[in-house]
């Protein structure tokens, strides 16, 4: 689920995007008698120790259909997005982010037109002005850190969702956002190791309620990177 992805990139047009909060010190065997804050930081330990993952973010932002897919290891990671239609790609490993976007969504995601960057791989390094969008939200830590309400927490009665019986954390998207009015939920696996299933992020702004199911899948899979063969810096094209 990264920041800069298309899904993340439409909803940041809201100001949308959560924040992390402390996994707890102690591994329960049950979630029953704990507290909202103790479920997700329950549920963050156990997301922790798998160390990777894969999440499929999906939303629909004045009529855009948008998806988005992070391939999430430690200190890297790979994403792709769908944009009705239109395409892009992100990596980032070593400390170096490598986009390609189709002409739509290099306008989309650098603000400008460049016809001659579309559709080709263009690294970003540390101190670029893309490059702390681009890179946010593809490792896994920060995956994590993007998953998670923030604020007075409830928990919800379990419920079915994707199949599995889980608890829903509901508290409010991070004030880091700048959103001011909406929530987040996520939903707890109620067995063992306690999971997190699904986030649902609702957000509201100037009358408009964006909602982001992010589901994770694929914990602990192998993540393997590797940069593009080909590339040209950002400094080498008329990019900001």
């Amino acid at each position: 689920m990264r920041k800069s992805l298309t899904a993340v990139a439409v909803l940041s047009m809201l100001a949308l995007v959560p924040t992390l909060s402390s996994a707890g010190a102690s591994t329960p065997t049950t979630l029953t008698g704990l507290s909202a804050q103790q479920i997700m930081s329950t549920s963050i330990k156990a997301a922790i120790a798998k160390k990777s993952a894969t999440t499929v973010v999906t939303t629909s932002v004045l009529s855009i259909k948008v998806k988005e897919v992070t391939i999430s290891g430690a200190h890297s990671g790979t994403g792709s997005e769908v944009i009705d239609g239109h395409k892009g790609e992100v990596i980032y490993l070593n400390g170096v982010v490598y986009a390609k976007f189709d002409a739509y969504l290099v306008n989309f995601n650098y603000g400008v037109k460049d016809n001659a960057v579309a559709n080709k791989w263009i690294s970003i390094t540390k101190g670029r002005k893309f490059y702390g969008s681009l890179s946010s939200g593809i490792t896994f830590p920060s995956v994590l850190q993007e998953m998670q309400p923030v604020g007075t927490l409830s928990a919800s009665a379990p419920k079915i969702i994707n199949g599995v019986s889980a608890i829903g954390i509901t508290g409010n998207p991070s004030p880091s956002s700048g959103t001011t009015t909406g929530s987040e939920t996520m939903y707890v696996a109620t067995t063992a190791p306690f999971l997190p299933v699904e986030v649902l992020i609702k957000a509201v702004s100037s009358g408009i309620t964006v909602v982001l199911t992010v589901i994770p899948k694929n914990w602990s899979v192998p993540v393997s990177v590797t940069a593009p063969k080909v590339f040209t810096s950002i400094s080498k094209t008329k990019l900001p």
